[in-house]
């Protein structure tokens, strides 16, 4: 009965508990926002642990304590999940990265998530929603040559290729075009009347997105930054439309022109949506500016986790620790 009434004053008035000398709680953790990432605490829902040198007095209260808190979690769904302390923070190579709960609003890991950095093709996130929002997916575009001259490697869209909107965003985010990009960009800038890039950087003001700025529909130019704070703002903003998750989380697929006449073979270019369990979804990006860049979405028990990478060598094996660690790391 004692630890039951001394849990209970520690979880209304979340404050810090000691029992003995060395035994602590960790202040509870700040909601979310999502437009406020920078301002929480990164180091949250710490679980109690005994001094470096305890008593068995001492750690015989600390582990009745804390096998009581894992009970009421348990009990309570909104309680976890609960960082373990004992397994130790990844040693990330990525400049910046950050995974985040997007159902708990919680951040599980960050580093560096203020860091302005060139965000490169994850740029094509926002390219799809302004898409989604501005035409049908079966609306016809015609492939203009400029779009074929646009930046980097081409996509083996032709020159007055008639194509849909639906199969010309496939083609966009599956084989992170450049070519499709530009041309769906032409096609939103036609019916709207305005500069797709103003468009673009309207929605991130509208978002709160304070750090983040376009300069071209693709990404290729590294003037389109970000921070990984503002890009989860950014993916709980694309949840809104589950059909872009549907391409994302797509591996290969055969899209085709409106007379059937040409065949694009896409392979996605992420490579662990078949080698990670649960992968919702995600988007990559590389330039030599911003090195690489990954966008990745699993489904853990029915919550989304949203890891976001910024500025690293190996993307895919950095966010594979990311995810493998924070599995590890916290008891859900």
């Amino acid at each position: 009965m004692l630890v039951k009434f001394l849990l209970t004053i520690s979880v209304v008035f979340g404050s810090l508990v000691s029992f003995f000398d060395g035994l602590w709680f960790a202040e509870a953790e700040l909601p979310f926002n999502g437009l406020a990432v920078k301002e929480q605490m990164a180091e949250s829902q710490k679980l109690p642990r005994a001094a470096e040198s305890p008593s068995l007095f001492d750690l015989t209260a600390w582990q009745v304590q804390r096998a009581a808190i894992l009970a009421i979690a348990e009990n309570n769904p909104n309680f976890l999940p609960i960082r373990d302390w004992e397994i130790n923070d990844p040693e990330v190579e990525a400049k910046s990265a950050i995974i985040f709960n997007s159902n708990k609003d919680k951040i599980l890991y960050q580093k560096n998530p203020e860091q302005v950095l060139p965000i490169a093709s994850l740029t094509k996130l926002m390219t799809a929603m302004l898409v989604f929002e501005n035409l049908g997916t079966d609306e016809i575009i015609s492939i203009s040559q400029k779009a074929i001259d646009g930046y980097g490697e081409q996509s083996g869209l032709r020159q007055n290729e008639k194509i849909t909107a639906g199969n010309l965003l496939n083609i966009l985010l599956i084989e992170s075009s450049n070519d499709a990009a530009v041309a769906l960009a032409e096609a939103v800038g036609e019916k709207t009347g305005r500069d797709f890039v103003a468009l673009m950087n309207e929605k991130s003001k509208e978002l709160g997105l304070e750090d983040t700025r376009f300069a071209d529909p693709s990404g290729y130019d590294v003037g389109n930054i970000s921070t990984v704070s503002d890009i989860v703002s950014l993916v709980k903003y694309s949840f809104e439309s589950p059909v872009l998750w549907e391409i994302l989380k797509t591996s290969t697929k055969d899209v085709f022109s409106v007379d059937g006449k040409i065949c694009h073979h896409l392979i996605n270019t992420d490579e662990l949506l078949n080698r990670l369990p649960n992968v919702v979804g995600g988007k990559t990006g590389y330039t030599d500016e911003a090195e690489g860049c990954l966008i990745l979405v699993i489904d853990k028990n029915s919550e989304y986790l949203i890891s976001v990478i910024l500025g690293a060598q190996e993307r895919f094996l950095e966010t594979e620790k990311l995810i493998n660690w924070v599995q590890k790391a916290y008891r859900w």
